[in-house]
């Protein structure tokens, strides 16, 4: 199907082999590679549609107004979502102007990326208004707060937030969308607000006092985040919670507490900060709500160390146990989503992370400070990995691209190594110029790390390949197939669901895997043979790493635990309330006395192994 969006057409549904209209003889391939496939909503002055660009979805927001007042705001919204880059805000790609057939009117557009999930206000009438959780609530502020900040930053602000614009990602991520009436902070802007010339724009209900006197400012933004936060956590509609039924919507208080009883007031005298009437109560930035919610998540949810009980006659390795020694990565310094991967340098000073909002990120791991952000991918970096000299890092990306980065300095070596498909894992073989590559069509690949050249395929998998552990002799390649390959040995079976994580014993006898199963299987490497099998996690592993000696591995699960097994018997020594999502990476110093995690709620947590 091909629609024709012009506003006048009769019949603009069209086969989607045609360059014109068989109705009104528009032009259907836009720009001459946007096709219209089908319409999504209206909303406001502006229609929403699915757009193919050679086979890529993407979104194009058509103007139904065409008036100079709101030309010019969605003209600003172009612009606004040009000079943004975030990935919880939409990327605007292209402003544009379609002209229909015979006419001189032209329908303006946009096409932005497809965000494929569904708003806030959508998604809580489907699960029949029931409230969020308290700790729901502090992940998505936390997640919102470091778009703002990103937002406030470029001297924006949004004008609108309300749970309709805001977007639930099938991964779990925010996206603030409809910029249509954000605002720069500029001198005009100051002297036009003074001189009471600025359009009201009010989403009742959202929108404070100053906002509908035309004096709407970037704090008035946390006003509307602490109402969409009444709404989540109430179930109902702001104004059905006025404290005067009758009263002015915009001075009149709310009797929200009453009806979240479920949550703390910790988080509930935060949320009451946000909507403070006098803007001058209100947090005078967002570093300040980042600061707060921190300090909300580490008293509501510390990590908590639970002791398994292992009798002494269990074990004839030594006790572990773990500590947590700080959170990093928690404020806009940090990731602003999912940690995904994690990397030590060989001396154990240097760590890399990387995540979902596209970049990596480089820290000193005894102080917690960012040497350096990398960026250049456009999609999430699912995996990243330190040389064996600490000089080079390598990265990979759904962007089916690898990077080949100077760890030093931060810039790009080689020209980005663009593969057909999404590279899930990357690892480099130690002590030579090469590393492993793992990706979405099951192809585990040797390059050369000067050059970039694809050398040989070592590996073929039925799915995906979700993670990579090499020794000096062996590549072992986990995949969602359910199997293990180990390079040049055999094939591991024995996962009921598809496996996300491997490693290898630094003595090369043991592999561990994990699994959507929930457990964990300890291999000798050797053989093939099961050793055992933990199970002790309540959902999918995602992640493993054996420490250096080899008597220990842990485990990271969506469960949000990292447990402590011990290598020798298999018994699970320690279980740590980690992270408040899952758990996503896991890796050790190379001297085995510290752990590092990432997790799903954006954070990174070095422990103490004691």
């Amino acid at each position: 199907m091909s629609l024709c969006i012009n506003p006048n057409c009769q019949n603009p549904d069209n086969p989607d082999n045609l360059l014109y209209c068989q109705s009104c003889g528009s032009e259907l391939l836009l720009e001459g590679c946007y096709r219209v496939t089908r319409p999504i909503g209206k909303g406001g002055f502006a229609r929403t549609f699915e757009v193919s660009d050679s086979g890529k979805l993407k979104i194009l927001k058509v103007l139904t107004l065409n008036q100079p007042k709101a030309v010019s705001l969605f003209q600003q919204e172009a612009e606004v979502l040009k000079r943004l880059n975030h990935p919880g805000i939409p990327n605007a790609e292209e402003y544009f102007q379609f002209f229909p057939q015979n006419s001189q009117d032209p329908v303006h557009c946009l096409v932005m990326d497809k965000i494929d999930g569904e708003n806030l206000h959508e998604w809580l009438e489907k699960r029949r208004n029931r409230p969020i959780s308290e700790k729901q609530a502090i992940l998505w502020l936390t997640q919102l707060a470091n778009i703002l900040h990103e937002v406030h930053q470029q001297q924006f602000f949004h004008r609108d937030i309300k749970p309709s614009n805001i977007m639930l990602t099938a991964d779990g991520q925010l996206v603030l969308i409809d910029f249509g009436i954000a605002r720069e902070m500029t001198e005009t802007y100051e002297k036009k607000q003074a001189a009471g010339q600025i359009t009201r724009f009010v989403s009742d209900g959202y929108a404070p006092l100053e906002q509908i006197n035309g004096r709407a400012v970037p704090q008035s933004d946390f006003f509307a985040l602490g109402r969409t936060f009444v709404h989540l956590l109430t179930g109902k509609y702001p104004l059905d919670l006025m404290a005067e039924p009758y009263g002015d919507p915009y001075t009149a208080g709310l009797n929200w507490r009453d009806e979240a009883n479920h949550i703390s007031s910790f988080l509930g005298d935060f949320i009451d900060h946000l909507m403070m009437r006098p803007v001058k109560d209100r947090p005078a930035n967002t570093q300040v709500i980042l600061q707060k919610l921190s300090e909300i998540r580490e008293t509501l949810y510390p990590t908590k160390l639970i002791n398994s009980n292992l009798s002494k006659t269990q074990s004839t390795a030594k006790t572990q146990t773990i500590s947590l020694e700080r959170t990093i990565g928690t404020w806009n310094s940090g990731h602003s989503q999912a940690v995904l991967a994690l990397a030590i340098s060989p001396d154990g000073q240097t760590l890399a992370s990387g995540s979902s909002d596209k970049t990596i990120k480089v820290w000193k791991l005894n102080s917690g400070k960012i040497i350096r952000h990398l960026t250049g991918h456009v999609l999430q970096v699912n995996s990243i990995a330190i040389s064996s000299d600490g000089q080079t890092l390598v990265s990979s990306s759904n962007d089916k691209r690898i990077k080949v980065w100077n760890l030093n300095t931060g810039k790009e070596i080689i020209n980005s190594i663009v593969n057909s498909e999404d590279i899930i894992s990357v690892a480099f073989c130690p002590n030579k110029p090469m590393f492993i590559s793992g990706d979405s069509d099951g192809k585990v690949a040797l390059w050369d790390i000067k050059t970039g050249q694809y050398i040989r395929t070592l590996a073929t998998h039925e799915h995906r390949v979700s993670s990579l552990a090499l020794s000096q002799q062996y590549v072992a390649s986990g995949s969602w197939d359910g199997t293990i390959k180990v390079w040049p040995k055999s094939t591991f079976t024995g996962h009921l669901k598809r496996v996300r994580s491997v490693a290898i014993s630094s003595n090369e006898q043991i592999l561990v895997s994990a699994s959507e199963d929930k457990t964990i299987i300890v291999w000798n490497l050797n053989t093939g043979e099961q050793i055992y099998t933990l199970s002790g996690h309540s959902n999918p592993v995602n992640c493993l790493a054996i420490s250096p000696d080899g008597q220990t591995v842990v485990s990271g699960s969506d469960d949000e635990k990292i447990k402590v097994w011990d290598l020798s018997n298999g018994q699970e020594v320690y279980s740590i309330n980690a992270h408040l999502d899952g758990v996503n990476a896991l890796v050790f110093t190379p001297d085995g006395q510290t752990l590092v995690s990432g997790g799903k709620d954006t954070t990174i947590k070095v422990w103490r192994m004691d």
